[in-house]
């Protein structure tokens, strides 16, 4: 019988205290008072409890203490088992492999699809009959692709300098160049930028932060060097003021855009401190404050006619340059 100056304590989440129970019966076996006590539930509710986690495949070690009942499960740590992915989980592993296609045949997928499988190894029947669906439901759509498959070796020296922090020595083949140059790096990260990787460190040789194209470097090579983190590095930060990966001073950029495209304009962030202000004729003008002029015109001459910029002055020329030099192409 229930005590009657039992006061149950209300858990705003059940599911936690469930998952705080079996953890305590893996690490050592409890009487119903002990429960009681531990968990400030009723007598009634703890059975429930332990008939809740007996129907998770939990087994209970038969042990009697003192002429009552000792719960323990079976195993120990051992014993508790993972929780198994629902579906939506599924999802949303599959979704990040279908996004990155590009990067089959390095170890970052590899390593990927090896999580998947140990993920669906331990999917329920009702789960894994919908697998099928699942790896059917995202179709990445990515151009243009640089194919990385045959730098896998290469990905994997470079993931193992990121997670040792160990200084690099690298051969790399500047865009416009023939011969590769060496470089000592200090690696700080991977950049994910428009289907590319890129590695971001401290270049000994040009004593600056650097950016270097993977599928440029030709080789690389770990040293037993340890490379320290600056404690002011915030990459995101660094780049979130430029408009792609070009390092240049900010500029209030202003660009007219044509009724006719003026809804993608507003529907997509293509800048975080992008403003779009919508004009009398269905046009509209989008301000961003970014660096990196040249990414900025070939971004305003994909518009065609449909974009125009209006300041400054230095993307005006740079955008009227590109002009004249694609119509001398087609001058004959």
């Amino acid at each position: 019988m229930e005590g009657p100056g039992r006061k149950e304590r209300k858990d705003a989440n059940p599911g936690a205290r469930m998952v705080r129970m079996i953890r305590t019966l893996c690490s050592r076996g409890m009487t119903r008072a002990e429960l009681e006590e531990e968990f400030q539930v009723s007598r009634r509710h703890i059975y429930d409890y332990l008939q809740a986690i007996e129907g998770l495949g939990y087994v209970f070690v038969d042990h009697e203490g003192g002429g009552e009942r000792v719960w323990r499960i079976d195993g120990g740590y051992q014993g508790i088992k993972p929780e198994p992915a629902t579906l939506p989980e599924l999802m949303a592993l599959h979704l990040a492999k279908s996004h990155l296609a590009y990067l089959n045949g390095t170890p970052f997928v590899e390593s990927l699809e090896h999580l998947i499988q140990k993920v669906e190894a331990g999917l329920p029947t009702k789960v894994a009959n919908h697998l099928k669906r699942v790896t059917q439901v995202f179709v990445p759509l990515q151009a243009p692709i640089r194919p990385y498959e045959n730098q896998g070796p290469l990905l994997a020296q470079i993931q193992r300098a990121l997670l040792l922090q160990r200084v690099v020595r690298l051969n790399h083949t500047a865009a416009g160049y023939d011969e590769p140059v060496e470089h000592r790096v200090d690696p700080y990260a991977l950049l994910l930028y428009q289907y590319g990787l890129y590695l971001f460190g401290y270049s000994h040789r040009s004593k600056a932060r650097r950016l270097f194209a993977v599928e440029r470097i030709a080789s690389v090579e770990l040293t037993d060097d340890i490379c320290d983190i600056p404690e002011d590095l915030s990459i995101e930060r660094a780049y979130e003021r430029l408009f792609g990966l070009i390092d240049e001073p900010v500029h209030t950029v202003r660009i007219w855009f044509s009724p006719e495209v003026a809804y993608l304009v507003k529907e997509r962030r293509w800048h975080p401190t992008q403003h779009v202000e919508a004009q009398a004729d269905g046009s509209v003008v989008a301000t961003i404050e970014a660096g990196g002029l040249d990414e900025l015109a070939s971004w305003v001459l994909s518009w065609g006619a449909d974009a125009k910029v209006l300041s400054p002055q230095a993307l005006i020329v740079a955008v009227r340059s590109k002009l004249a030099a694609a119509s001398r192409q087609y001058s004959s």
